[in-house]
């Protein structure tokens, strides 16, 4: 116990330190910042004589039609066609430029047309007063952190950020993927647009681009065997157990404007951040990740490979079978693999701009293939329908570079003997300003 108390206190000592070290290694005089974050917003200067602080707003959102297989269950073997209209989301990005070297960068996310409930008299029902679900989604507050530039090549961060893991994490906005739902390789592995609280150094070199960030660990409590780790961030408590941290290492290196390649690696224990602290294990999960992102004219390409190893996974797994009110936590009982991986790579033709025009017409295909028991410690029977795999065929027409409209055709399937194969037709307008 005093060890695992010394070794707490030497964390918290780190965390205490680490960022007023960086801040106070500040030059003295401000320059302009050589980042260009799509989470940060747009790296600009202000004019002699601009009072401070300075408001910049950006945002951009998504609404959508879907009509796909559904299935009842895993053992359904007659899906049925069903249709759903979705606000997929909203999001606003204010940033507040407090002084020429401080701001506060903030992204507020309204998902499937935002939450509420309300209470109401029944006379109905005896007259009853009941709380009624007016909207089933959610508004998540994914960005809130305030950003220190030390230099125009270095900065520090603290507060709550986009974790720089995956390319669904760094290139989110609807215009800079091509499928109207986020990478399916991605998501089913770890979280997608993950944030948490932290710290985070980043630098840039020549054409490369580093950051370290030390972030809350994510949950083993909140693993699956159909996602992995990807619910592992979720916050269903008013506040985050933080008793167990996590480091991520990333970087890109941009060839040219439109070549880069890029990776980062994830290492942190996920036993310590649990609601219920009945996993007596630390259960170190590692996930590591290489992308690459290329225009040449009228041709774009894109991929990733994602790798993820869970020790413990069988003593995760039981310990979630036993959780206490697990409903209400969260928590999942299905059998978590100790080995995940996944890759996808899609590729589209600009044909407008072929053609010479303002316009853009991107004709695309696209192929994931993901398996979340791809390993499994011994005791666990692997499930063979979590070896999935989606073929992806569309068009995204922009008439201008603020509007955007989406069509595609899925064909998703699985490894299970039944309910194996799913269409899923769709038709999106997404925005930004």
């Amino acid at each position: 116990m005093l060890r695992t108390f010394a070794h707490r206190c030497w964390r918290a000592l780190i965390l205490a330190v680490l960022v007023p070290a960086g801040l106070l290694a500040a030059m003295p005089a401000a320059a302009q910042s050589a980042f260009n974050d799509a989470d940060s917003g747009p790296a600009t200067s202000a004019a002699a004589g601009t009072p401070w602080p300075i408001w910049q707003w950006s945002g951009y959102g998504q609404f959508d039609y879907r009509r796909y297989d559904f299935y009842e269950n895993a053992q359904d073997t007659t899906p049925e066609a069903r249709g759903v209209f979705d606000l997929r989301r909203v999001v606003l990005e204010p940033v507040v430029r407090i002084s020429p070297r401080l701001r506060f960068v903030a992204e507020i996310e309204f998902e499937h047309g935002g939450t509420g409930s309300t209470v109401e008299y029944e006379p109905e029902e005896a007259g009853e007063f009941e709380i009624e679900t007016e909207r089933g989604g959610e508004v998540i507050l994914e960005n809130a952190y305030l950003e220190f530039l030390q230099r125009p090549t270095r900065r520090w961060r603290v507060g709550e950020m986009t974790v720089p893991f995956g390319m669904v994490n760094r290139y989110h906005r609807p215009d800079q993927y091509f499928t109207i739902e986020r990478s399916l390789a991605e998501t089913a592995l770890f979280p997608s647009t993950w944030h948490d609280l932290g710290f985070a150094f980043d630098a840039v070199t020549g054409d490369t681009q580093w950051s370290l960030m030390l972030v809350r660990a994510l949950d083993s409590s909140l693993f699956t065997g159909y996602d992995f780790v990807a619910g592992g961030s979720a916050q269903r408590l008013e506040t985050r157990r933080a008793d167990d941290f996590g480091l991520v290492v990333a970087a890109e290196h941009r060839f040219s404007p439109g070549a880069l390649l890029g990776g980062a690696v994830y290492h942190g224990n996920s036993g310590g951040n649990r609601a219920r602290s009945n996993l007596q294990a630390d259960a170190p999960l590692t996930l590591a990740e290489l992308h690459g992102r290329w225009r040449g004219g009228p041709v774009i390409v894109r991929g990733q490979l994602t790798w993820g190893r869970l020790e413990d996974a069988a003593r995760v797994t039981q310990a979630n079978f036993n959780t206490f009110n697990a409903a209400e936590l969260g928590v999942s009982r299905t059998p978590v693999g100790s080995e995940a991986r996944s890759a996808f790579v899609e590729a589209g033709v600009d044909v407008m701009r072929m053609a010479g025009r303002r316009d853009s017409l991107i004709v695309f295909a696209r192929y994931d293939t993901y398996d979340t028991h791809a390993g499994v410690d011994a005791g666990i029977t692997r499930n063979p329908r979590y070896d999935r795999r989606a073929v992806t065929v569309g068009l995204n027409y922009a008439p201008m570079p603020e509007l955007l409209f989406k069509a595609e055709l899925s064909r998703r399937q699985n490894d299970g003997s039944t309910a194996s194969e799913q269409d899923v037709f769709g038709l999106a307008v997404a925005f930004r300003f």
